[in-house]
């Protein structure tokens, strides 16, 4: 076998996890056949519905039990996650829900593009959360500015998650600038 069929066959990795994003995407299409009703969630009733009848659906409501982490009798896409890779760490799990967050299907917004003063504003803000000064932001740098302005822990994660659009652990310029076009729209 040859070295290029041989990197042929192996499975591509998806950015900032060792899992297969085709993987992922796969695992999450299957479990959305399941949540009948669009919720981001799966009830016993809807696994049984959506199984037919045979030697799958026998077995579904023990299979139920045991995915459902925190026994509210409600799946959610982590908790399949955590179950079928129970080795994955806090950031990968982050990293493969990322993957299969539902973009709104909203019109596009018009670029932002900041007058030289917006930019300077922006530039001012982004290296006070710096604090470290290397040139990008970091989860606990956030937390740290945003916590003494009375913002919950939780909701700056949140934020954070949702700008750092390259999955780098930090929030580099251009993302900053990107998260503050709400500030000026």
């Amino acid at each position: 076998m040859t070295a290029a069929v041989s990197l042929a066959k192996k499975k591509r990795l998806g950015e900032g996890s060792k899992y297969s994003r085709s993987d992922i995407l796969k695992l999450k299409e299957m479990f959305d056949s399941h949540d009948l009703d669009n919720d981001g969630r799966v009830t016993a009733s809807e696994l049984l519905s959506a199984l037919r009848e045979g030697p799958l659906r026998q077995s579904a409501l023990s299979t139920f039990r045991s995915v459902d982490m925190d026994k509210n009798c409600v799946l959610t896409f982590s908790e399949y996650l955590r179950r079928i890779y129970p080795y994955a760490n806090d950031r990968e799990v982050k990293v493969m829900l990322a993957w299969v967050k539902r973009i709104p299907t909203e019109p596009q917004e018009a670029m932002f593009k900041p007058t030289v003063q917006q930019l300077e504003e922006i530039s001012k803000m982004f290296d006070r959360f710096d604090s470290n000064r290397d040139g990008v932001i970091e989860v606990q740098e956030l937390i740290a500015i945003s916590a003494s302005y009375g913002y919950d822990e939780s909701e700056v994660e949140e934020l954070f998650r949702n700008a750092d659009k390259d999955m780098d652990g930090t929030i580099s310029f251009t993302e900053f600038i990107d998260l503050m076009k709400l500030s000026y729209v």
